[in-house]
């Protein structure tokens, strides 16, 4: 071949490098809103085409949103990589937001911000195992399976000047703790646990079932120091017995048998009430709860012949994480790695 020839078969070479170039970078551009956000509704199925949980609330699930990724952020979590991104709609528009954008609004919602920020950490990471446990090694999921309430612009935006100063600032705070605990997950046996928490304890925490050995009764003596550790409710007799009869599949109450009729069968080392007899059957310390409208299900009951007055200690189920513990062990000067390990037994702080 001649020189002339060989120049003009180089020519043609570059010439067609430089025009896939600029086809590949218009592609990788196309479905992308102009604040970095990809747009991916113009799918079949609103998806990308890939080949393969207060005031102040947004969203109704479990979940955190605010900012935008290219890459996904993808965390990886022993054998399983956790990917990193919420398929968001906001008025027929979707788009994908970075698990790490995501959490503060969420966190926002699950906390009280004016905790110690050790606490608040220890939510971050409880936010994001969460998630990561849903995910299971999927690369996206969409906002409405995290079942999670999220604190978000539209929210911050309908909100009166003093509401929206205070919330922005309680969004920096999660924000903060989320920074700090940058894509750190916990695991058992290399997979992400169920991070269950709650805001006060009895005084100890609750065992789990056989499937989450890390869920141990541990005792959370500094949520005596909390003001809602215990609280009185009272009814009349009449007002109790027509409560307890709207539970499903009981008999109806009524208030001759209260307080006579009414018997401990069954509490749990914390102190929580697993069954009780009021009448002729038998309910769960939970139904009874929320039937009652209970902070929790651990209570005990008195009767005079005027009232039927209930005492209850703690806020919320009692299983994993006491927020209240957490904010006291953080005044002691605890840090949030060993909150953690101290409310979740055995398990390992994970991040890729």
């Amino acid at each position: 071949m001649r020189l002339r020839d060989w120049l003009i078969l180089v020519c043609l070479l570059l010439l067609g490098t430089w025009i896939g170039t600029l086809g590949w970078r218009w592609i990788s551009t196309e479905g992308r809103t102009a604040d970095g956000t990809e747009d991916i509704a113009s799918g079949e199925d609103g998806r990308e085409d890939s080949g393969s949980d207060e005031d102040g609330t947004d969203g109704d699930r479990r979940k955190e949103e605010n900012g935008e990724t290219d890459d996904g952020g993808t965390v990886g979590v022993g054998e399983n990589a956790v990917s990193g991104r919420v398929l968001l709609e906001r008025d027929g528009l979707q788009t994908f937001m970075a698990v790490e954008d995501y959490l503060p609004g969420v966190v926002a919602c699950q906390i009280d911000t004016a905790l110690e920020t050790e606490a608040l950490k220890c939510q971050a990471v409880i936010a994001r195992t969460y998630i990561g446990r849903l995910m299971d090694g999927r690369e996206e999921i969409a906002e409405e399976e995290l079942d999670l309430d999220y604190l978000g612009e539209r929210t911050l935006a309908a909100a009166d000047p003093v509401s929206r100063e205070r919330l922005a600032a309680s969004l920096e705070l999660c924000e903060e703790a989320v920074r700090e605990t940058d894509g750190i997950v916990m695991t058992y046996d290399r997979r992400c646990i169920l991070p269950l928490f709650h805001k006060v304890s009895a005084g100890r925490t609750r065992e789990g079932e056989g499937d989450y050995p890390y869920l141990k009764s541990v005792e959370s003596r500094w949520d005596r120091e909390a003001e809602t550790y215990e609280c009185v409710f009272s009814w009349t007799e009449k007002e109790f017995a027509s409560l307890i009869s709207q539970i499903p599949g009981g008999q109806p109450v009524d208030a001759s048998q209260i307080p006579s009729q009414m018997q401990t069968v069954r509490k749990d080392a914390a102190g929580y009430i697993m069954q009780m007899k009021i009448g002729s059957s038998t309910y769960t310390g939970e139904e009874i709860q929320y039937a009652l409208g209970l902070p929790s299900a651990c209570f005990t009951f008195s009767g005079t012949e005027q009232e039927i007055r209930a005492t209850v200690r703690g806020s919320g189920h009692g299983y994993g994480l006491s927020q209240a513990g957490a904010d006291g062990m953080a005044r002691e000067g605890w840090r949030w790695e060993d909150i953690l390990h101290y409310y979740y037994a055995g398990i390992s702080l994970e991040k890729k």
